[in-house]
């Protein structure tokens, strides 16, 4: 008989997870209020809004230390589903990061910046456009993230044959007495705990971005750029492969909680994009701008200190943690279902 595992939480993270313990052989349930194929522009369910390319960042703490290495995991392994699935939407596109602050950890190449990146290259100052400090280019992916999300569910119930139940929960004790002797893994993005809300060091990081139609045979189809601003302010292109557009973006904004679009924070980015990105100017009535189709807004589950992912034992009841990816969730995500799948195996069989 196979061993059950409940997975709480159908954001990438979660679907990633029982992509991999289905493959090892597990009988996986997904409990979630929220899936893919039913979402509705909910702020709280992150993984729709996300950019979703992989860019690589020097490491500024030891949780970034200890988490970068899942990124290059996840690297490999999007490589394959790129060729086993295009209808994954997931694509192979060259990457350049341009950096206008002062910021020694670039030009130093602090740990998690080159490392594994076969591609990697810092530019020649002589290169680098008007105002930029350092540059560098290397081998990035990029994926329509509301396709690929659909993907892996669509992957999973038909493939797999993962139920999906859809519950709205308030503590991790409620799929304990639903699903009873079965192990919980843990993938909300906020940390709901056994006994009932969220983990305390678990914090919420407002992102807004624009949803762009580009002009035909527009560069940025095939390339993602990013330029770090100062006041730890980005510009950036990246496309959704599969007809998705440009998502140009981008804010981070920890004080902010309305899910609203702010309408000044729309004209900064699209003066930015319009500074640095011009190929993807279009003219309406004379006047230039950038043919907008949505404004999104979504927030990111940070923690302080990185993931959390480990075991723990509550009440005779198995559960491995694994949330807290703020902005990396896609960037993480196989890597950190491989060591989610690690710890499931080592677990006993019976407490």
């Amino acid at each position: 008989m196979k061993k059950q595992v409940v997975i709480v939480g159908a954001g990438v993270i979660g679907l990633t997870c029982a992509w991999i313990l289905s493959e090892k052989g597990f009988d996986v349930k997904i409990v979630s209020c929220r899936l893919p194929s039913n979402f509705k522009d909910e702020t709280d369910y992150a993984s729709p809004y996300a950019g979703a390319h992989f860019r690589p960042f020097p490491s500024s703490n030891a949780g970034d230390l200890k988490d970068y290495p899942l990124t290059r995991t996840s690297f490999n392994v999007f490589k394959k589903i790129s060729k086993e699935f295009p209808e994954s939407s997931v694509k192979f596109v060259k990457a350049i990061d341009y950096v206008e602050a002062d910021e020694e950890p670039y030009t130093t190449l602090s740990p998690g910046y080159a490392e594994g990146l076969q591609s990697f290259e810092v530019l020649e100052k002589e290169v680098l456009p008007k105002n930029v400090k350092f540059g560098a280019k290397y081998d990035s992916w990029c994926l329509n993230a509301p396709l690929y999300l659909q993907f892996l569910e669509r992957r999973l119930r038909m493939f797999y044959n993962v139920e999906f139940i859809i519950a709205a929960l308030v503590s991790l004790k409620e799929v304990s007495q639903m699903y009873q002797g079965s192990t919980i893994v843990n993938c909300t993005g906020m940390g709901l705990t056994y006994k009932g809300g969220y983990d305390s060091n678990c914090y919420t990081v407002c992102g807004q971005t624009l949803l762009v139609r580009a002009p035909k045979d527009c560069i940025y189809n095939n390339q993602t750029i990013t330029y770090r601003l100062a006041e730890n302010k980005y510009s950036f292109v990246i496309p959704r492969p599969l007809d998705g557009g440009i998502i140009v973006g981008g804010t981070r904004q920890p004080e902010k909680l309305s899910p609203v679009p702010d309408v000044v924070t729309k004209k900064e980015l699209i003066a930015n994009a319009m500074k640095r990105f011009p190929e993807l100017i279009v003219f309406r009535d004379g006047n230039a701008t950038l043919d907008v189709k949505k404004v999104n807004v979504g927030f990111r589950p940070m923690r302080k200190g990185g993931v959390r992912l480990e075991k723990e034992f509550t009440e005779n009841t198995q559960i491995v943690h694994c949330y807290g990816f703020g902005s990396s969730g896609f960037e993480m995500s196989w890597g950190a279902a491989e060591l989610v799948s690690e710890l499931v195996q080592r677990l006993p069989s019976k407490l």
